[in-house]
Parts: C-alpha cells; sequence; structure tokens
C-alpha cells in the first residue's frame, strides 16, 4: 500500500500519477530545473520499489528481523526516595543492605505523580541470609554508580514489558528501520491485555527541525544555506487495549490477553509468491493438520471448581456476560494446511454457545437403541434360553425389554401388565455370572 502522505502539496507539488504511465524524467539542457520534476523522480522509482515489494511481502511484514517479544518477569521496585540522579541508577548493579540481593538495573520511571519512581532490574543473585529472593520493603539500596546513589524501597513487584530488536519492516511500499526498543506494558502486574505493535509516523524534517540539513559546502557562498526538506517515517514500539480499532497508523505484532500469548494477526493480503507456494502445497497435499487442535468444552460462567472461564460479571472475547446458560468452547493452538495456505494458532480461544434448552417429548415411538454386546443383570428368575433346545421351533428365544419391573418376575406377562412397554428386542447367545468384589 503507498504512503497516506500527500506529495502533492506546497512547495514540493508531486504530481505523479500512475494514470499517465511515466517512467522517468528526462532533463534537457538549457531548461531550468522544476522542484516537482525532482520529487516526481523519486516518486517514479518508489512506485517502481513498491510494486516488487507488495509481490514479496505484505504491508507490516518483518523483512530484516527485528523480533518482538514480551517479558512477564519485569521485576519492579518501587522506590519511597533516592539521593543523587535517578538516571544514574540504569545500567548499574544494585545490593540491598539488608537483604543482601543484587541486581542489574534495566532502566528508570520517574514519578507521574501516581505512581512512585521506579527501577526496573534483573535479579543476579539471592539475598545473603539464602532466603531472599528480591528487595525487602523499607531496606536501603545502593548502586555501583561512581556517584553513589541510594534509595529506600517501598515494594517490589513482577511487572511486564515488550521489546523489538533493531530491523526493517515493509510499510506503505517503503522499507523501514526499527530501532532496538523497549515498552513498559504494566508495571507492577504481570498478566497485561494489550495489542502490542508498531505505530507508523510519517513526517516532514526541516533544517529547522535538523541543522544538519543545512547546505555543508563549507568555504563557499551558499555554506549553511537552507535546501530541500526530507520525508521521515518513524516506527515506535507501541500498546493498544485488545478493543481499540485505531490501525490506521499501527501495525499489530503480536497481542496478549491474561498474560498469554494469542494469536498474532493474519492480514488478508496475499502476496503472488504466497498464492502460488499455497495453490502447489493444495495440489500435492490437499488439506492436512500439522499439529491437532484440540477442543475443550467448558463452562462459561466460572462458579466453584466447575472450570468455568469467566468470573461472574466479566465479559467473553464474544461480548457475552458471564452466563450459567452457555457454554465456552475452546479451541487449543495447533497448526494446518488450509487450500495451502498455513493457519496457525498460539493459544487457546473460546467461543460463546447456548446450552441446549428446549425440548420435545414423544411417547410409544419407535428407536435403534445400541447397548453394546452385553448387559449385566441382577436378580435373576430363570435363565434365557442360550442353545439348541430339542423340539424347539426357535433356537435364541427373543427376550422383551420393557421399561417397568412388575412383581411376578420370572413369568410371563399377562393382560394385566399391558401397561408395560417394550423399548426394545435382544436374543441372548450366552449367560455367565460375574463376582463383584466389594
Amino acid at each position: 500500500m503507498p504512503s497516506k502522505t500527500d506529495f502533492n502539496v506546497s512547495p514540493y507539488y508531486d504530481d505523479f500519477s500512475e494514470d499517465k504511465k511515466f517512467h522517468r524524467v528526462m532533463y534537457r539542457p538549457a531548461f531550468a530545473v522544476q522542484a516537482r520534476e525532482l520529487t516526481t523522480q523519486q516518486t517514479i522509482l518508489q512506485n517502481q520499489i513498491e510494486k516488487l515489494g507488495d509481490h514479496m511481502f505484505k504491508h507490516g511484514s518483518m523483512v530484516i528481523p527485528g523480533e518482538a517479544t514480551f517479558d512477564l518477569n519485569h521485576f519492579s521496585i518501587k522506590l519511597t526516595s533516592f539521593t543523587g540522579s535517578l538516571s544514574n541508577f540504569t545500567g548499574t548493579t544494585i545490593t540491598g543492605g539488608t537483604s543482601g540481593v543484587t541486581a542489574t538495573v534495566q532502566s528508570v520511571v520517574a514519578t507521574d505523580g501516581t505512581d512512585p519512581d521506579t527501577l526496573f532490574v534483573k535479579y543476579k543473585n539471592s539475598g545473603t541470609d539464602n532466603v531472599s529472593a528480591s528487595f525487602t520493603d523499607g531496606e536501603t539500596i545502593t548502586s555501583s554508580a561512581s556517584t553513589g546513589e541510594t534509595a529506600v524501597v517501598s515494594s517490589s513487584h513482577t511487572g511486564s514489558a515488550a521489546f523489538i530488536d533493531a530491523g526493517t519492516y515493509y510499510i506503505n511500499g517503503f522499507f523501514v528501520e526499527v530501532e532496538s526498543q523497549t515498552l513498559i506494558l504494566d508495571k507492577y502486574t504481570n498478566t497485561p491485555d494489550y495489542r502490542v505493535g508498531l505505530t507508523v509516523t510519517e513526517e516532514f524534517i526541516t533544517s529547522t527541525d535538523d541543522t544538519s540539513l543545512l547546505d555543508n559546502a563549507t568555504g563557499s557562498s551558499n555554506a549553511n544555506a537552507t535546501g530541500a526538506h526530507r520525508f521521515k517515517i518513524t516506527l515506535t514500539l507501541a500498546k493498544l487495549t485488545l478493543e481499540s480499532t485505531a490501525d490506521a497508523s499501527f501495525i499489530e505484532t503480536f497481542r496478549l490477553k491474561s498474560g498469554k500469548l494469542q494469536n498474532k494477526p493474519i492480514d488478508d493480503v496475499r502476496t503472488s509468491i504466497e498464492d502460488t507456494l499455497a495453490r502447489r502445497t493444495y495440489d500435492e497435499s490437499g488439506d492436512y493438520v500439522v499439529d491437532d487442535f484440540e477442543l475443550d468444552i467448558r463452562e462459561h460462567l466460572l462458579s466453584g471448581t466447575n472450570r468455568g472461564i469467566y468470573a461472574a460479571g466479566s465479559t467473553s472475547d464474544d461480548g457475552n456476560v458471564a452466563d450459567e446458560a452457555k457454554l465456552a468452547f475452546g479451541l487449543s493452538q495447533g497448526k494446518a494446511y488450509v487450500k495451502g495456505y498455513e493457519i496457525g494458532k498460539i493459544g487457546t480461544t473460546y467461543i460463546d454457545v447456548d446450552k441446549a434448552r428446549s425440548f420435545e417429548t414423544d411417547n410409544g415411538s419407535t428407536t435403534r437403541f445400541d447397548i453394546g454386546s452385553f448387559v449385566n443383570v441382577e436378580n435373576v428368575h430363570g435363565s434365557p434360553d442360550i442353545n439348541f433346545v430339542s423340539g424347539e421351533i426357535e433356537n435364541y428365544k427373543t427376550l422383551r425389554l420393557v421399561d417397568t419391573p412388575h412383581s411376578t418376575r420370572g413369568t410371563v406377562f399377562g393382560t394385566s401388565l399391558a401397561h408395560v412397554f417394550d423399548i426394545g428386542r435382544a436374543k441372548t447367545r450366552a449367560f455367565e455370572y460375574t463376582l463383584v468384589l466389594l
């Protein structure tokens, strides 16, 4: 997809149009070069690169690995107070004066008026008391920085964060570099609910914004003169709520729900290479499953130990409030190829299904009843016919299976028992005694 920025504005006047089918700008001697010609020349080349890129990649595809990941053990330390500069803690080793615990400070966040000053750390060693695994409340921690910062611990927590490595992504027809970044998801909890991805920012940069754009021809009359502006695309690691639909300038890389990784987004736009590979895969292999998807049917409303999914008052993924009259059908992670395209699920997703609550009654109808090859009986009166009996017309006489016991068991039903209905027929092939140990 092309850039969403309009370049056909003052002072650039880039009036390139694919409909005109121009492929080169042909400059001529003795004629002044127009600004729009120089800009259009770039757009013609960019349009060619974009067509090749669209053939190979989807919008938002990672071209050179810059993988986005997350950490649910991003430990945080709330501070009551500190000496020196908070930023000086970054990258240093801190030691607890009471517990003896040591940790490396990865980043710091100053108070925002609601949350206190916070250190984010990775623990290195347990305490000298061989008990403490984190800093204790109220103890003083000392930084290894030459400036000798100290701080008083308010409390220790387990937070969560997202990361992205430096790499290149295909964005709006451009191959855009992304820098290594860290994003705090939740400071003090590790069950985040977010869509994590990259925010795309397109802007024009002038020499006022960046003085390095001034003419660097030192010693000439045009030194430090202003010149052309620059078009810049910046990718910033960001988070949105699960309900957010602000996708105009957002590329989702993954989503977390209650700290669990959910499906990575699947773009419906296929590249030509994917279409070709999918067609070949389907022709030779058809549809098949690589890792089985398992179905887990559970109660919708969580009550006691009923294995329900949603607590009372909470809302499901389908937008329904937890309801005893519903079931939650969970489809586990798995992987399959459908029509040649890879379909993969990372986590379990649940779909709301109404429980069967309606019924019909039908009396005296005939139906099939499969009870298997044997039944267990008790209080036997007599024995059934299980073999050839001399003089009998029928071997293995038919047994009547009825729905109600009667007081004269072991005898043939009389007319007085006409109210007893048959529920089936059977023939006895064998009869044996089974010892039941209590």
